[in-house]
């Protein structure tokens, strides 16, 4: 196999990459076309996996058989031109050329006799199995006082043979994440890591330990694990890193691919364990605050959907077009009545135009045909968390009561366990769970089925009962017993004679969710058969085949929901009410005389200026011009980067406690990060002049990597001033920041999120007592 690899290099770096890439080093050059021709053979061999099944329902079976025996390692020996593996129309005939190789008995077939005409699967596969370069700046908030490793665990890699696991595992691992990475980790001993924790984490322990991203790899299905070849300068190590991780089973989950997937018998395991940053009950706990005092802030839900997030907002989007629509009352009577007008009626028979959501594309081609069409965006807030998405909608019912939907997407296993106790502890009381499972083989059950279980295992075995459904009973089936895995590789031979006999469905989230929402919340889970367990056929592996089997159970499902519940439509536009008018007033006279600012700068301006009693345009004009304008990037950056010097001192010592007592501008919100910080600390009981005796060394460091930016003094302890001081000892993390997250920001109505790319967001809550109710976003 290494002659192999090496011949294939050599290859490669004849015939050159297709993309210039002057950015990149030489060596990177080399390891990106690497990778690269190794994601084109992996997608070329998930294109044949599909091919061999159209052949197979057209009277092909040998040669799907034959093509299905195809092995990467056999496209990768043939060293293919990277143009040809790049382009769609030429995959039938590489397939082909490889199959009269291997096979010399199918040496009668043509391209004739194995056409297949899918662009659209070729286009979207083309999408993904790509290495994007991508150059990471370095974290502005890690300063030379974090440098150096980072701690990790080292966990050990599960004995799990892929033979044994019932879906084909190379298929699934294909679409999902790729398996060209390890291949190409398995064949240049690189290693695999994996971060919990957010994209921001992620890039703080990159800076920190100095390391590089060179490219992110972009996988066929939607993957919020973003992936990426990392090296590590000093070393001359290259590594692929999983981000964005948050829970253990997802870590299992990934960990696991490691022993699945071999190369020619080879395993991308360079050591006996890999890295996994982070923690998993850390990441879960910060999760649970921060949705906690988000659900808690936010008015309360009168329904929580978890799950099918996409496809709810576009029923919504659907119903708001169902609305404005008006059939041509001539087109009403008669043979000729036309199927929007036929649709109308039904509307009119139920009184909710969600009544038609199986008939979507007939809405949309009657709602463009409008002269004036006004497609409206009906999310009144949204907030874009590490592993899930959340947004609220207004509803209006049949009475015309407003009720406050909640949806939330889909997360993996117990990534769900911060939520529902968030969700629980806020007061919610009402919850539908709309989730993906597999049938078990002889259960009756097939692909595009919906199921209600009536009782679910836990993860660790106990057995609980689940409420009763309500919605589409005339559809649903009923009455299965659920089991749960922490991922799909869990389903082996051995556990599935084990279970055969217990259960009916299986999936990840239902027990998590039961356990952790209680007996008090009202928990309705629904779940959409995606496979069948055991089945050839009706595989995970493709699953994605098999969408549109889905797609009618779950529209169908959607609009008993909305119905049932008597929803009529869904409502827009209603005018923001502030429970802080003196602050909000003062808020957006700032945004009108300079809308181009961020909102952290406003928002430091509108502090100033009610303390200061400004109130006319000339002021506000004066103060404008002299405060320095800045983003919320830097804000964030300064305030972690400082924490990390007061981490510092905290950690010297345990049982030491410490508190900010001097920073006026910190405290009250009117710091400009381009300006120098001012804190005054006390340390413990002790005096100033024995405190700077005890952390000479440590403030010294601090005073070298921060310079004038941070004005450290430590002063005498005196009880009166620690009323109103910020506390910190050595468990505590990103003190300062901590301070603006849970003061300032919450004091002006703002919550901080990290979005997908690792940048800061901060989102505007507002909550009013009586009237009505909205919350802005604030980009």
């Amino acid at each position: 196999m290494r002659k192999i690899y090496t011949l294939l290099l050599a290859f490669l770096m004849f015939q050159g990459s297709l993309h210039a890439r002057a950015e990149l080093t030489a060596e990177h050059k080399v390891q990106l076309s690497q990778l690269e021709y190794l994601l084109a053979v992996d997608r070329l061999d998930f294109y044949s996996d599909g091919l061999a099944d159209y052949l197979m329902d057209h009277e092909q079976k040998l040669a799907a058989e034959a093509i299905r025996r195809i092995e990467p390692e056999d496209l990768a020996k043939e060293q293919f031109n990277s143009r040809d593996l790049n382009n769609p129309d030429k995959w039938n005939e590489l397939i082909l050329s490889v199959l009269h190789k291997k096979f010399p008995e199918f040496k009668h077939l043509t391209l004739k006799d194995i056409e297949w005409n899918y662009n659209f699967f070729r286009k979207k596969l083309m999408e993904g199995f790509k290495a994007d370069p991508i150059a990471l700046k370095r974290e502005a908030s890690v300063s030379d006082l974090n440098k150096g490793p980072v701690a990790y665990n080292k966990r050990s890699i599960p004995k799990l043979d892929g033979k044994s696991i019932l879906l084909d595992a190379e298929r699934y691992i294909s679409e999902k994440t790729t398996r060209a990475l390890f291949w190409d980790a398995a064949l240049t001993d690189k290693s695999v890591e994996f971060h919990l924790g957010t994209e921001r984490d992620f890039r703080q322990r990159i800076s920190q330990e100095e390391r590089e991203v060179v490219a992110e790899v972009k996988t066929r299905a939607a993957n919020y694990n973003k992936i990426y070849l990392v090296f590590d300068p000093r070393s001359k190590e290259y590594s692929y890193a999983f981000t964005r991780i948050s829970g253990d089973d997802r870590v299992k989950h990934l960990i696991a691919q490691l022993r699945i997937l071999k190369y020619d018998n080879k395993v991308a395991l360079k050591d006996d364990f890999v890295r996994v940053y982070g923690n998993a009950n850390e990441v879960h706990r910060d999760q649970e605050k921060r949705l906690l005092d988000m659900f808690k802030t936010l008015p309360k839900a009168d329904m929580v959907v978890i799950g099918q997030k996409s496809a709810i907002a576009n029923v919504i989007t659907m119903a708001g077009m169902m609305s404005q629509v008006q059939p041509n009352p001539q087109e009403s009577v008669g043979p000729a009545k036309s199927q929007i007008q036929k649709l109308s009626e039904r509307v009119k028979e139920t009184g909710s135009y969600f009544s038609v959501t199986t008939k979507a594309s007939v809405v949309k081609t009657e709602f463009e045909k409008m002269t004036n069409p006004m497609a409206s965006s009906f999310e009144i807030f949204n907030s874009e968390q590490p592993s899930h998405d959340v947004s609220d909608v207004l509803l209006e019912t049949k009475d015309g009561r407003i009720v406050r939907w909640r949806f939330i997407s889909n997360m993996w296993g117990d990534e769900v366990v911060p939520v529902a106790r968030a969700l629980k502890n806020s007061g919610h009381d009402k919850v539908v769970y709309i989730g993906t499972a597999g049938g078990i083989i002889g259960k009756g059950l097939k692909v595009g089925d919906v199921v209600a279980p009536a009782y679910t295992y836990t993860q660790d075995g106990k057995l609980l009962p689940l409420e009763k459904p309500t919605y589409g009973t005339d559809f649903v089936k009923m009455g299965q017993t659920l089991g749960q895995v922490t991922s799909p590789f869990d389903e082996t031979k051995k556990w599935f004679a084990k279970w055969e006999t217990k259960i009916d469905v299986v999936e990840l989230e239902t027990g998590y969710l039961k356990e952790n929402l209680g007996p008090k919340v009202s928990f309705q889970p629904y779940l959409l058969i995606s496979d069948v367990v055991g089945s050839e056929h009706e595989s995970l592996a493709v699953a994605a085949a098999d969408s549109g089997k889905r797609k009618n159970g779950q529209l169908k499902l959607l609009e008993s929901l909305f119905i049932n519940n008597g929803i009529r439509s869904p409502i827009s536009n209603f005018q923001m009410i502030s429970a802080e008018s003196a602050v909000q007033r003062m808020y957006h006279k700032i945004d009108t005389l300079r809308p181009s600012r961020d909102v952290t700068s406003k928002l430091q301006l509108t502090q100033l200026a009610l303390r200061q009693g400004l109130t006319t345009d000339a002021e506000l004009e004066a103060l404008i011009k002299k405060e320095a304008s800045f983003d919320r990037q830097i804000l964030m950056d300064k305030l972690e980067k400082f924490s990390g010097g007061l981490e510092l001192l905290s950690k010297k010592f345990s049982g030491v406690s410490f508190a900010i007592v001097g920073g006026e501008e910190l405290l009250n919100g009117t710091w400009n990060p381009k300006k120098a910080l001012k804190l005054q600390v006390m340390v413990g009981n002790t005096t100033a002049e024995k405190a700077k005796s005890v952390y000479q060394t440590e403030l010294a460091k601090i005073q070298s990597a921060m310079g004038a930016e941070l004005q450290l003094e430590l002063v005498n302890y005196d009880a009166e001033k620690t009323r109103n001081a910020i506390f910190f000892n050595s468990n505590s993390r990103k003190v300062l920041v901590q301070h603006y997250e849970g003061t300032i920001l919450k004091k002006l109505g703002l919550t901080k999120e990290i979005d997908k790319n690792g940048g800061v967001r901060f989102r505007e809550i507002i909550e009013t007592s009586g009237g009505m109710r909205c919350e802005a976003i604030l980009l």
